[in-house]
């Protein structure tokens, strides 16, 4: 291994990227980067990358060949569940790639400044349609329940944080990042995180449960729908579900925590 500290801080220019926790293939993801998200190097083992990343401080390992760039500062971030790139402004062009929810883009140019929220060019030459993107001066406030929902359907991936596969703390961690909370992506290390608001119980006994809460079972973590229904990645369906909060409970034999998010 090799000292990466003279390595300059990096920008994902790949649309994903899995961070691995050790450097072959083979090996568990641990999470994942989405584009335009920046990272520091911490350690190289030949092509392979240590790096942490800045929007959440998780530590992994990229693989050989992952696209990175110098930093720049975004103008945008994908609103849209999945955003299209097309080589050309127009919906006839066929996708080269896909960018997910909290994607952080630079726009370059507006195709047609009379039509705003039209067809907009990236800073990588790409175009995609504005209206699924916002400036990143737009405030962080959106109701994580509500950004929950749209990944609905979404895979279960583990350590996937993105709308091309996502795990149940990584859905927790999307959802309040949107709210202006950032959070880990671990379950254990959310339960033991007071930025998630107040541990209201440590079992869920006697809980009158409000839409929003964050209720953690052992190795497992989910958000409350209503009072009796939690939404949650899952791998007894391998995808993001709705279940009511009893059936959960009986098959992670139970509770382990409950927080209330302040906003």
């Amino acid at each position: 291994m090799t000292d990466a500290q003279t390595t300059p801080i990096r920008r994902l220019a790949a649309p994903q990227a899995v961070l691995l926790e050790q450097p072959r293939h083979g090996v568990p993801q641990t999470s994942e980067m989405l584009f335009g998200e920046t990272c520091t190097p911490l350690d190289r083992d030949g092509d392979w990358v240590k790096v942490e990343n800045r929007t959440d401080g998780h530590v992994g390992w990229l693989p050989p060949g992952t696209e990175t760039a110098e930093p720049v500062a975004p103008t945008h971030r994908v609103s849209g569940r999945v955003v299209n790139l097309h080589p050309a402004p127009t919906h006839k062009a066929v996708p080269v790639a896909a960018l997910s929810f909290g994607s952080l883009v630079r726009v370059a140019e507006q195709a047609d400044t009379q039509c705003p929220g039209g067809w907009v060019r990236l800073d990588n030459g790409l175009w995609t349609f504005g209206k699924l993107l916002e400036p990143v001066t737009v405030p962080l406030n959106r109701v994580p329940v509500e950004t929950a929902l749209r990944f609905l359907e979404t895979p279960y991936v583990w350590g996937g944080r993105s709308a091309f596969g996502i795990d149940c703390s990584g859905l927790v961690q999307v959802a309040l990042r949107a709210a202006g909370i950032t959070t880990h992506h671990s379950s254990g290390m959310q339960r033991n995180d007071d930025r998630l608001g107040p541990m209201l119980s440590t079992d869920g006994r006697g809980m009158d449960y409000r839409r929003g809460d964050i209720v953690f079972f052992p190795g497992h973590v989910g958000i409350m729908l209503d009072g009796a229904t939690l939404l949650h990645a899952t791998v007894f369906t391998m995808s993001v579900v709705t279940e009511p909060l009893a059936d959960v409970a009986a098959r992670a034999e139970g509770i382990t925590g409950v927080r209330r998010p302040v906003f």
